[in-house]
């Protein structure tokens, strides 16, 4: 693997996320004897990712293949057991009791036959909080005097959380959560002498993002991002420290993991020399999800995008509310006389 401070790889988007995952593994590993690829660990983001990458190696033959894992497999990764997480079926119902608890103090009212769709939503709202280290007493802690009344009654409702999540047994966001940690800890004294690989995943989970920068910093390890935006200008790069107006953008999430480990956008390297198969679409896509602050930039770069009909023949826009579906050369065939620059402001 790369020796920098922080071994982050990516990927363009539209390229075969495994196929190139796999292929850059290869390569990397090719000087190895052939055992060497079994002590690698790759860990993946879903069940699926783990099919096609199991696939693309079978397409190159015969060998021995890396050890692979899930993020959620992480607790298995640490020295010491952790307590066996709850069921999320009890969990479920030990938070309907709390919840029929606080429907009969009056505080406040809900269908009874509620209850079990609430306490699925209160189990959910739970993992979330405990996949991104919130702790109840930050909720219990918020000020709603100068709010409306539904705000009062909403943090009384959420405080159900913080009894169910003070038991001596963890959920399984918190158990994993635990084990990312102890990993983390373990490996800045003792890191694994075989490469250990994080791929395919954004860092949109709190978890999984800690996971990524342990595996980043490691000596043999690598994270492996998919999509990202190589041609993404500094402008917009620097315009994403702020959460209000930039989470919803595709890259935010990497703008995360790159703080996190403190790299820059130029720091990230490419896993392998694959092209986008439609540059000119993934230009035109970039442009147009820009962040608010900062969509002048669609008249400063837009005349300068390629001529788009021929990048954008396969893809199609949907629009839910008068069009249905239209490919964008039969949008463009509207005034095919015209700019790509003036149909793009169209």
């Amino acid at each position: 693997m790369a020796e920098t401070a922080a071994n982050l790889f990516a990927l363009p988007p539209g390229v075969d996320f495994p196929a190139e995952l796999v292929a850059g593994l290869l390569t990397r590993m090719a000087s190895q004897p052939p055992e060497a690829m079994a002590r690698v660990t790759l860990i993946l983001n879903t069940q699926r990712m783990r099919r096609r990458v199991t696939e693309c190696f079978a397409a190159k033959g015969a060998r021995f293949l890396p050890r692979l894992l899930l993020v959620t497999d992480a607790a298995s990764l640490g020295p010491t057991p952790l307590p066996a997480p709850v069921s999320p079926l009890r969990r479920r119902l030990e938070l309907s009791v709390l919840l029929d608890g606080l429907l009969q103090t009056g505080t406040t009212h809900f269908p009874r036959a509620a209850l079990y769709d609430l306490a699925d939503s209160l189990a959910t709202l739970m993992d979330e909080m405990q996949g991104e280290g919130v702790p109840p007493a930050r909720i219990a802690a918020l000020d709603v005097a100068n709010h409306s009344a539904h705000w009062a009654r909403t943090q009384a409702f959420l405080g159900i959380v913080a009894g169910a999540m003070d038991g001596d047994a963890p959920d399984n966001e918190a158990r994993l959560r635990q084990a990312v940690i102890a990993l983390g800890e373990g490996w800045v004294t003792a890191p694994p002498a075989h490469p250990v690989i994080v791929a395919g995943s954004t860092g949109s989970r709190g978890t999984t993002a800690l996971l990524m920068q342990a595996v980043a910093r490691l000596p043999k390890g690598a994270v492996v991002l998919p999509g990202f935006d190589f041609d993404l200008p500094p402008a917009v790069w620097a315009s994403m420290d702020d959460a209000l107006t930039a989470e919803d953008h595709p890259q935010y999430r990497f703008r995360r993991v790159m703080d996190g480990l403190g790299i820059g956008h130029d720091q990230v390297q490419r896993w392998t020399d694959a092209k986008a198969p439609a540059p000119g679409r993934n230009r035109l896509i970039s442009l147009s999800l820009r962040p608010a602050p900062i969509t002048d930039q669609w008249l400063a770069e837009g005349p300068h995008l390629p001529d788009l009909p021929p990048e954008t023949e396969s893809a199609w826009i949907q629009n839910h509310s008068w069009v249905g579906r239209l490919s964008p050369a039969a949008l463009a065939r509207r005034g095919d006389r015209r700019s790509a620059a003036a149909r793009l402001r169209d």
